[in-house]
């Protein structure tokens, strides 16, 4: 399983997307049809693709963590995922495409 199944994969398991379109579209930053496609041919994230979601998986981590104290157990479980997400990207983006550190 490449980089890109596995950060779907995760989201998708822990309900932070509902489709492939949703994930194209709110994560990545393509049309709604690029995981399908992307994934139809065999490919992994490409380099802006893997910026835009590692964007958004640390949009969502800035979200949520203010939370914690508030809802617990259930945000702090998100926030594991994400933390796995933004692992896997990171780690894609220094083995693929060799850019090591992302501020944004």
């Amino acid at each position: 399983m490449n980089t890109l199944e596995q950060t779907y994969t995760l989201l998708a398991d822990n309900d932070l997307v509902q489709t492939a379109e949703q994930f194209s579209k709110n994560w990545v930053g393509k049309n709604k049809g690029w995981f399908a496609y992307t994934h139809c041919k065999g490919r992994d994230f490409s380099t802006d693709a893997a910026l835009n979601t590692l964007r958004e998986t640390r949009k969502h981590k800035q979200m949520l963590a203010p939370k914690v104290q508030q809802l617990g157990v259930m945000v702090t479980d998100t926030l594991e995922v994400l933390d796995t997400v933004e692992q896997l990207i990171e780690q894609h983006l220094e083995r693929k495409h060799k850019i090591k550190h992302c501020s944004f």
